[in-house]
């Protein structure tokens, strides 16, 4: 395989062949720039909603005071211990982790991850025709798509999965 420039390409499906017509691959060229723009954002979304997510779940768990004693949550693995710091009263509540792998917020992540998935690979099958056109289209989509959605970095953690 080699990188080529001609412009009658089949991209993805069988359905889509640029042909000759430079109407028909520069279409290709904005389609295939927009899906990689949009996959940069939807990690970026993905994020976002993790940390709206965290802010809500910290919020309904901070520090506080029951009955003038100081209280605290500490979350272990399949059980959420609730503790006070006078000794006098301990109490360990179970907490049902089936009940969140089952919410909301993890069905949308879990939808959310399946669309990047698929695309992420859909962008991975066009760059892999090899042509420069294409190539091109994929690289600056995602490129925009990072500065336009990228400069906010809410973790030191790289959530920029590439073909993942």
């Amino acid at each position: 395989m080699y990188f080529h420039s001609g412009k009658n390409e089949t991209v993805l499906f069988d359905f889509w062949i640029t042909g000759n017509s430079n109407g028909a691959f520069v279409g290709s060229l904005i389609i295939i720039f927009l899906m990689a723009f949009f996959y940069e954002g939807l990690k970026y979304f993905r994020e976002h909603l993790y940390q709206q997510h965290l802010q809500n779940a910290t919020k309904s768990s901070q520090i506080g005071l029951l009955g003038g004693i100081k209280y605290d949550k500490v979350i272990i693995p399949s059980l959420q211990f609730s503790y006070c710091y006078d000794l006098k009263k301990i109490t360990f509540e179970c907490k049902n982790y089936r009940s969140e792998m089952m919410s909301t917020f993890h069905g949308l992540q879990t939808i959310l991850h399946m669309v990047q998935f698929v695309l992420s690979y859909f962008l991975m099958l066009i760059f892999m025709t090899y042509n420069v056109w294409l190539a091109i289209a994929v690289t600056l989509g995602a490129g925009l798509g990072f500065f336009v959605f990228g400069w906010v970095k809410r973790r030191s953690e790289d959530i920029t999965e590439h073909c993942n």
